[in-house]
């Protein structure tokens, strides 16, 4: 009955604008049953398992979009099919797998439909850049610049993505660079409806450095998630949201967003995402140098990597473990881990650049400057591409930490502090003050030496490092102070999501408008408040407003 069905998918339609992704999967298979054209049929079901794959439930999902594919053999319908499928298989950690099967979709309507393939070729990109792939992501980009696209299309600024990113991966830094700023600074210009391609965007600021454009960006992609009950889409938006709270040293931030989507993921079965929060986690773990879980967290994020290998995920977890080692003054394990990481697959990727200062830290303690030119050069290089105050502050200091003299190394101290200054990183300015301040007491100016080593424990404090504020604390005695131990922290005697809950509560919320944003249950939230409320020393939700909640 097809006048039913037409029926039906309006009304999926009206489902979907009010974020009702089940009802308008369940309106649309139902519609599919009733359609008496197999291709109609084919294309409705495609859009069912859309909905549910939006909707969180990407099992149903493979479902309707194989019994489409058996169903028609309309190219644009099959190419649809081809982008849902390779998301599926991307999130359950079969990347190669996801891979083939966008660019043979792209292909099969390259002739028809421009920007639909531009769409799956850009996803195919990203799946190569995940696996760390050069030959790949450059066949992908270079597919994508033959297609005929138009100003129209809206998709300028990713082509140029696409091929920046291929130079990356080859290298060509200088190149590379100058295409992802351009875009990022665009960011806000992207349609609501393109979360998927905001998301992107957050990765792309993440290469560049440009780590408080990516903050804002995630965030509005998760509000978009939230608002619309992209449910499926919200673990990768929170994922890229997590890094960016961690390369920003905001710890606290970071393990709530992990800890949320970690359980989300494992919700609606997307493993591999899975594995890209604990790395987080592991990261964080690492800065406050509880040994334990960074282990076993980057452990299984390592045994998920050799399973299904995805190198991103991999870095995280390799610089982990040697930022653990750092921190416990093991210098020999971490440096012998950095440059086992740098000479792997990581080579070609990001994290090598920015675990580069720690692997020349590492070396300089161990007395082994020649061993520090490698990743001197390797940050040298990034940071003069990409042109950011905090990332020319780090370079200062590491510089400082291999200067031939002590003209020199003042120089460099000096010049970093001034960089800092107009960096939003505290714990990397933090780290630069520890080590400046080390260097200040080895020279006897105890008094200036002490002034860096209090701004550096302060942070360390504040953010929960403690093997560095450990250092901080064992310098400041050496320098001849006195040091009392801080006031205790009360979010850091709440859990990460009660954490949450409660900084939404402050906010003069609701909990049932609480539970459905966190996707929890009203008494689920009740209990969370119920929990926190003695470890803060409150009684009442209107006291919440008045905590520093960090």
């Amino acid at each position: 009955d097809e006048p039913i069905a037409a029926a039906l998918e309006w009304a999926a339609g009206r489902a979907r604008e009010c974020a009702g992704h089940a009802a308008a999967g369940a309106a649309l298979e139902r519609a599919a049953r009733l359609t008496p054209d197999l291709a109609e049929r084919a294309r409705r079901l495609a859009l069912a398992a859309e909905a549910a794959a939006d909707g969180g439930t990407p099992e149903h999902a493979q479902v309707l979009a194989d019994q489409a594919r058996r169903l028609g053999d309309d190219p644009l319908t099959l190419a649809r099919l081809a982008g849902l499928r390779g998301r599926i298989a991307f999130e359950r950690g079969a990347v190669h797998e996801a891979h083939r099967i966008l660019l043979d979709g792209a292909a099969s309507i390259a002739g028809l439909d421009h920007k639909g393939a531009a769409l799956l070729l850009l996803d195919a990109v990203r799946n190569a850049w995940y696996l760390s792939d050069p030959a790949a992501v450059a066949e992908s980009a270079a597919r994508l610049a033959v297609l005929p696209l138009t100003p129209q299309d809206g998709l300028d600024g990713f082509v140029r993505a696409a091929q920046a990113m291929a130079d990356f991966l080859a290298g060509d830094l200088e190149r590379a660079l100058p295409p992802l700023r351009e875009l990022i600074a665009l960011a806000t210009a992207i349609p609501s409806g393109m979360t998927a391609l905001r998301i992107s965007l957050c990765s792309l600021a993440g290469i560049s450095g440009d780590f408080d454009n990516g903050l804002a960006i995630a965030r509005s992609a998760i509000d978009e998630c939230r608002a619309d009950g992209m449910i499926g889409l919200l673990p990768l938006a929170q994922a890229v949201l997590a890094i960016h709270q961690m390369y920003l040293g905001r710890l606290r931030d970071a393990v709530t967003t992990a800890t949320e989507g970690r359980r989300l993921a494992a919700d609606i079965g997307q493993t591999h995402r899975i594995a890209h929060f604990e790395s987080v986690l592991a990261m964080v773990a690492a800065v406050q140098g509880r040994e334990q879980d960074c282990r076993e967290l980057a452990e299984r994020t390592i045994a998920h990597g050799s399973a299904h290998p995805v190198v991103t995920i991999l870095g995280w977890a390799e610089w982990a473990l040697g930022l653990l080692d750092l921190g416990q003054g093991r210098f020999e394990a971490a440096l012998e881990r950095f440059e086992a990481a740098a000479r792997g697959p990581l080579r070609h990727q990001i994290m090598p650049i920015y675990f580069a200062p720690d692997q020349i830290e590492a070396a300089v303690r161990l007395g082994l400057p020649e061993r520090a030119a490698g990743p001197l050069a390797r940050f040298e290089s990034w940071a003069g591409a990409a042109r950011h105050p905090w990332a020319q502050a780090v370079l200062h200091r590491c510089r400082a930490l291999l200067a031939r003299d002590d003209g020199e190394a003042e120089r460099h101290w000096e010049q970093a502090a001034q960089a800092h200054a107009d960096a939003n990183r505290p714990y990397e300015r933090a780290r630069t003050d520890l080590l400046h301040g080390e260097w200040l007491r080895r020279a006897r100016r105890k008094n200036e030496s002490r002034t860096r080593l209090r701004s550096a424990l302060e942070t360390f404090e504040r953010v929960g490092a403690a093997p560095w504020a450990e250092r901080a604390r064992a310098e400041l005695r050496a320098a001849g102070e006195t040091v009392a131990r801080s006031a205790p922290d009360l979010a850091a005697s709440l859990s990460p999501q009660e954490l949450q809950v409660v900084r939404l509560a402050a906010t003069g919320v609701t909990n049932r408008e609480i539970a459905a944003q966190l996707f929890l249950s009203p008494k689920t939230v009740s209990h969370h408040l119920y929990r926190a409320f003695p470890k803060l020393g409150v009684t009442t939700r209107t006291e919440l407003a008045r905590l520093d909640l960090g």
